[in-house]
């Protein structure tokens, strides 16, 4: 049975149909009042109204759960009381109706109770339908019979309603594999766009690093290739443009302009930077992330010696990143939880 939580969208026959849309709840809304105005216009006769007030109700009722009730097919024991509506009301109706009917529409309780039956057919429950059919069949023609109308002429009433539900049926044999294959074409077609998306994202992520690539390091390589003797000032720029490349391969996740610029001037001050990432980040909220790295930015920034190593844990542990650094003041180590928070670990 398709089940689906409270904010998924349903994946069955009644998505097909849009009976979880608002139009659908406007046509359900109409349908009930054009029912109740029919009760009421055809109560000329009656001995009681409130059989047939109470025979509204649960007509309305069962309307109503044909769209609010989720589940594919219908769970069981909605499926019983959708099949019991149509005959109960019936039941209530017809025995204060007048004999002869003085209105002919005062039978209608049949075409509501089919309405009903004819949606349980298509949402995958047409043998219970069949079944709630031939049990109103009953009630009108043992009414028929008390009355002294005729089994027969009851239950002729109700013949009709065997074309609409034969539709139905035939609707559900045919339209439910179709939904099925429409949501299966669907989820295909989402996995190739999403498929299609990441390739973009790889190829446009890809293309960025080259372009800072190619701005980085070819005026260096340029320089390199006149095979003269290079200054301490080039020199040292060539180790920081190295260890800026290389945190840009061994730490992506931290890569940002502002805390290249950090590791860039530290290093300069002689601060030894190491910038790790073992991709313990990638699935965490931007706003997260960013905490973390403004954290880390600081930190690198404050450095003035020795060595500072920061780390991306893993997925799965129960921190998100630490920081190691040594210096002249002593060692230290600070770890941040998965909200961003410095922890005790």
């Amino acid at each position: 049975m398709a089940t689906r939580t409270r904010h998924e969208a349903p994946r069955d026959i009644t998505a097909i149909l849009g009976m979880h849309t608002p139009a659908a709840k406007g046509v359900v809304a109409v349908y009930l009042v054009a029912i109740t105005f029919v009760a009421v216009q055809t109560r000329q006769g009656i001995s009681a109204f409130w059989p047939v007030a109470l025979g509204l109700v649960i007509l309305a009722a069962g309307t109503i759960a044909l769209i609010a009730v989720p589940g594919d097919p219908l769970p069981v024991p909605a499926t019983w009381c959708l099949a019991a509506a149509g005959p109960i009301a019936a039941a209530l109706m017809l025995w204060v109706m007048p004999v002869p009917f003085e209105v002919p529409l005062q039978a209608w309780t049949h075409g509501a109770g089919t309405t009903i039956l004819c949606f349980m057919a298509v949402r995958g429950r047409w043998i219970s339908a069949w079944w709630g059919l031939l049990a109103m069949v009953l009630v009108y023609g043992l009414w028929g019979a008390f009355t002294n109308q005729g089994f027969l002429f009851g239950a002729g009433l109700v013949f009709i309603e065997v074309a609409p539900l034969a539709m139905a049926t035939l609707l559900s044999f045919t339209l439910r594999p179709s939904g099925k294959a429409v949501f299966e074409l669907r989820d295909a077609a989402t996995a190739r766009i999403a498929a299609l998306s990441a390739a973009k994202a790889a190829a446009e992520e890809r293309d960025a690093r080259l372009h800072q690539l190619d701005e980085v390091a070819r005026p260096l390589l340029e320089r390199i290739a006149t095979a003269e003797e290079f200054t301490p000032e080039e020199s040292a720029t060539y180790e920081l443009v190295e260890a800026n490349l290389r945190d840009r391969l061994r730490a992506p996740a931290l890569t940002t302009p502002e805390i290249d610029a950090a590791a860039r001037v530290a290093r300069g001050r002689g601060v030894e930077v190491i910038l790790i990432d073992d991709h313990g980040m990638d699935a965490t909220p931007t706003g997260i992330s960013d905490l973390l790295r403004g954290r880390i930015t600081e930190t690198i920034q404050d450095a003035r010696d020795g060595d500072i190593c920061v780390r991306i844990l893993p997925p799965d542990r129960p921190a998100l990143a630490s920081i190691y650094v040594h210096d002249s003041v002593g060692t230290r180590r600070i770890t941040f939880d998965h909200s961003g928070a410095e922890v005790q670990i």
